[in-house]
């Protein structure tokens, strides 16, 4: 029998909503819907990548341009040192095995800001005198680039994109989830025993997506 046909991915990037107030506490979601056009399941390794967007948020997945001063916004970037990748059924990596379905769509979806729900976004302005009083308190505070909504500037026309380098590459197995993770019991845990894919999946042209800021 001949290998499968390598999957390509048909994937569509939106928002709940296009217009954006800082006096809304509630930022807009965001959606990456993802169709794969194979024949049976596969799986995903979505680690720092787009498609779990909780994490790829602050991973530069989701680059966002300026379209009134025609220019690329500093994005909040976060590095983190961690442990290998586990495959054991109920660990915390469970969240980031994504399986897509043949020929369905599957989305995913985060807060189209910083992921802690007591932080509001706040204009660019208000982040900075955030930021300085806090420096004068000794407090804790938020960083000093956006992330996704939050840093932004009222007044001004942005588009969000999914970063092209963070799609060149996968790690995917043909299966199920369920095929993937092994019991917690299981010493062989880790990514390297299990067989992943040579072939690099195709993941087809994602239209930006333009959206407004008001005060």
């Amino acid at each position: 029998m001949s290998p499968p046909n390598t999957p390509k991915l048909t994937v569509q990037l939106s928002l709940s909503s296009t217009t954006y107030s800082y006096s809304d506490p509630v930022p807009p979601t965001l959606y990456l819907s993802v169709t794969s056009d194979a024949e049976r399941p596969i799986t995903l390794l979505t680690y720092n990548t787009p498609f779990h967007p909780d994490s790829g948020i602050t991973q530069d997945c989701f680059p966002i341009w300026d379209l009134t001063t025609d220019s690329g916004v500093k994005t909040t970037s976060v590095r983190i040192n961690r442990l290998p990748l586990s495959r054991a059924e109920g660990s915390g990596d469970e969240q980031y095995f994504l399986t897509l379905p043949p020929s369905e769509t599957t989305t995913v979806s985060t807060r189209f800001a910083r992921g802690n729900e007591d932080m509001r976004p706040l204009s660019k302005a208000d982040a900075q005198r955030e930021r300085e009083e806090a420096e004068r308190n000794g407090t804790a505070r938020r960083s000093i680039f956006a992330c996704g909504v939050d840093g932004l500037e009222p007044g001004h026309r942005y588009s969000v994109s999914v970063a092209k380098g963070k799609l060149m590459s996968f790690w995917w197995v043909w299966g199920t989830k369920n095929d993937v993770l092994v019991d917690p019991e299981c010493r062989e845990w880790g990514l390297d025993n299990i067989q992943a894919e040579e072939a690099h999946l195709e993941v087809e042209e994602i239209v930006d997506v333009e959206f407004d800021i008001e005060l």
